[in-house]
Parts: structure tokens; sequence; C-alpha cells
């Protein structure tokens, strides 16, 4: 029994007292052949600090042997050692049968650390050696993915999977469909998606299958890959936000209640969750989980506008407004969107705070000059203001141009 198969098995045996002495009698005794398996075997053992000395013997004494090089550089980008492993690669002539083999590390370093073009070019160098070598179309087929080259890529892809169906642990018809959806070619992808429902195994596929689903309105598939996401992995939180714009398409606001509920149990930062959660809710006439989801939002994100205009509409719906005058009483005026003062307006309005009401109907008007709505509200309103009589008459005759057949205002403007 060599050396080398001696270390293996004190290795396998958890018995490590002998095994920086049995290395050093591997690397003094051993055929480089078997030092090559022993090194290969160790760094597939996790051992790789082994590893790296059994390379770093054969190197030393086969300095021609570049393919020893690569091994060792590969490890060491691993480790961090970045300089070292760059510097055995560069120290790789053009000429070398393992050339080939230290572009593709290079390259794929560099797209590691977001060094694109860097990775490119030595992509495109390669393809210039081996021009058929499905590695490199491979290669340039991410690349070209991730630099948004959607339709080289789609070609790539495509020539590849007339030869194999997976390269490496990436499935090929899983990029075809993301790169067609890229190109916004929905409906194709989702064909490709229908071909392949079974094998969809990875969660970011399914991720993104669900969102070509929902892209042509196959909400029910969409669903479906959602809830195998979140079965998977529970607190994929983004997945929470689709679900709820899938059962959106469907109508089903008990289901975009109960997945919004269920998506801040993850993420309570979500806007989204909080808003369409308390809209669902309203429309289920469930007006308490509506306040409280938007109470919660604002008491994690108190500046957010939105969360707080929806209150807003919510505490006007259900006349609660002292809660909403006291929703923006920290707020200066010109922290105040048109619809906040719309809001306010009404509230002042239904306490008898006419002075109040009357400021906030005209710091809306201008936004709102041109909605029926506003317009028929603040008729009703300076219609019981003195001297309002002139403004009425100019209300009403905006009113009328966007409402003419209401039959109301145009007694009251005859009426005037």
């Amino acid at each position: 029994m060599s050396y080398s198969e001696q270390l293996l098995d004190s290795i396998e045996q958890q018995d490590f007292s002998q095994e920086n002495i049995l290395l050093q009698q591997a690397l003094d005794n051993d055929e480089p052949e078997i030092l090559a398996s022993l090194a290969e075997n160790l760094t597939g053992l996790g051992f790789t600090n082994l590893a790296k000395e059994v390379y770093r013997s054969l190197i030393a004494r086969f300095p021609q042997e570049d393919l020893f090089k690569i091994y060792l550089a590969e490890i060491l980008l691993n480790d961090g050692k970045e300089d070292d492993a760059l510097s055995l690669l560069y120290d790789i002539p053009e000429g070398s049968a393992a050339y080939l083999d230290a572009l593709l590390v290079q390259a794929d370093y560099y797209q590691t650390n977001g060094l694109l073009e860097t990775a490119y070019s030595k992509l495109r160098e390669a393809v210039k050696i081996a021009p058929d070598e499905d590695v490199v179309k491979f290669g340039l087929a991410e690349l070209d993915y991730l630099t948004g080259h959607y339709e080289r890529a789609l070609d790539r892809y495509q020539d590849l999977l007339t030869r194999q169906e997976m390269f490496g642990e990436v499935k090929l018809s899983d990029r075809l469909f993301q790169t067609l959806a890229k190109l916004g070619r929905y409906e194709e992808a989702s064909q490709i998606i229908d071909q392949n429902s079974g094998n969809l195994l990875d969660i970011d596929v399914k991720y993104q299958a669900a969102l070509v689903m929902l892209a042509v309105k196959k909400s029910d598939q969409a669903i479906k890959y959602l809830n195998e996401v979140i079965d998977q992995s529970p607190d994929y939180a983004n997945a929470y936000r689709l679900l709820v714009a899938a059962y959106e398409q469907q109508g089903d606001q008990a289901q975009i209640l109960r997945s919004a509920q269920a998506g801040l149990a993850y993420n309570e930062l979500d806007p989204v969750l909080y808003e369409e959660g308390a809209r669902a809710a309203v429309r289920l006439g469930n007006f308490v989980t509506a306040e409280d989801l938007l109470k919660k939002g604002l008491k994690f994100m108190p500046d957010d506008h939105e969360l707080r205009l929806q209150l807003s509409n919510l505490y006007v719906r259900e006349k609660k407004n002292q809660e909403n005058i006291a929703l923006f009483s920290k707020l200066s005026d010109d922290e105040l969107e048109p619809p906040v003062h719309w809001n306010l307006a009404l509230s002042y309005q239904a306490l008898g705070q006419r002075k109040q009401a009357k400021s906030e109907f005209l710091l809306a008007y201008p936004e709102f000059q041109q909605n029926a709505d506003f317009l028929k509200q603040i008729i009703r309103f300076f219609i019981n203001e003195a001297n309002s009589t002139d403004i009425v008459r100019q209300l009403l005759a905006q009113y009328l141009k966007l409402a003419p057949t209401d039959t109301e205002m145009q007694d009251l403007a005859n009426n005037l």
C-alpha cells in the first residue's frame, strides 16, 4: 500500500495523528501519478491544506506540467489568496496545453467578482483557441445574460440544448425560459416552463417561473409555483408579494389578505404587503384589520406617505375625523399632498370646523379642479358659505362640463 493510500485511509478513519508524517513520506516516495490522485482526493475530502502541499511539490518537480498550477490556483482562489492564484494562472504560457483551462478559471474568477468585461475578454480569447468547446460557449452565454445581451445568450443556450440538457448543475431549459422572459417573450417562456414543469427543482427558478406565469395571466400556475417556493423556504419574502399579485389577478380578496399577513411575518418592512393587505381587508369589510395593518406599517415606516394616505382614506370612510386630523398633526403644510388636504377638508367639515375645512378645500383645489367628485363636495361646502355665490357658479360651470347629466347640480345652477 502506498503512503498516499495510507494517508487517505487514516483520514477516512478520522485518525489525524500521523497525517503530516504520512504526507511527507508520500511526497518522498510515491510516484507522481499517485500523488496527483492523492491531491485530487484530498481536495474532494476538503483537506485543501494538504492538497496544496502535494501540488506545490508536483509543480517543483514538474514545472512544465501547468495543469498542477491550475489545480493549486483554484484552491488558492477559494482560500482568498487571489494574488498568488492569479500569478500561477498568468504564468501559464499561450502554447501550453493547459492555457485554455487557465483562461476559463480566470474568466470564472473575474465573473464571480463582478468584473464582467474582463471575464468576457478571457472567454473571447478562449473561443479563438477552442471555438467548438461547449464550456466556452456556456461561459459566453452566462456573461451575455448577465450583461443584458439576451439575444446572443438565447442563441447560445439554444445551441447548447441541442446537445445536452444540463451544464454542470445548471438546467439549460431554465436559462432558456429566463432569457426569453428578459426579452419580453413571455408566451414562449411559459411554453418552455410547461414542457419542464415537473423538473423545476431550484427555488429561485420556481420564483422566476411564477413571474412568467403571472405575466401571461396564468395565475393558477403562478400560485402553484409560489406555494412550492414557500413550502421549501417559508422565509422567501419576495414570494409573498408575488403571491398577492397572483391572487389580485383572480380577485380573491381573502387570499390576498392571508398572503400579505403571512409575508409580513417574515418581512415587517414591506410596504406593499401592508397596502395590499389593507385594501383587501377593506374590500372584505374588515375595517379593523385594515386599520391594524396600516398602523403597524406606519410604526415601522413612519415616513411612508402612501400608508399614511391609505389610513387617512380609511378614517374618512369610517368617519373617524379626529383620528384623521391627528394623523397629520405633526406634519407641516408643505409635507402634505393634495389628497391629504381633501381628506382633511372632509374631516374638518364633518366636525363643523368650517374655517379649517375651507382652507383645506382651497389647498386641494388646484390638483382636483378636473375631478367631478371633488368639485361636487366643494360645491356643497361653499353653498353654505356666506358671500360665495360667484364661487359656487364658477365651480358649477366646471362641474357640469364633467358631469352634464347631473340634474341635481343643473337645477342648482339654474336657481343661481
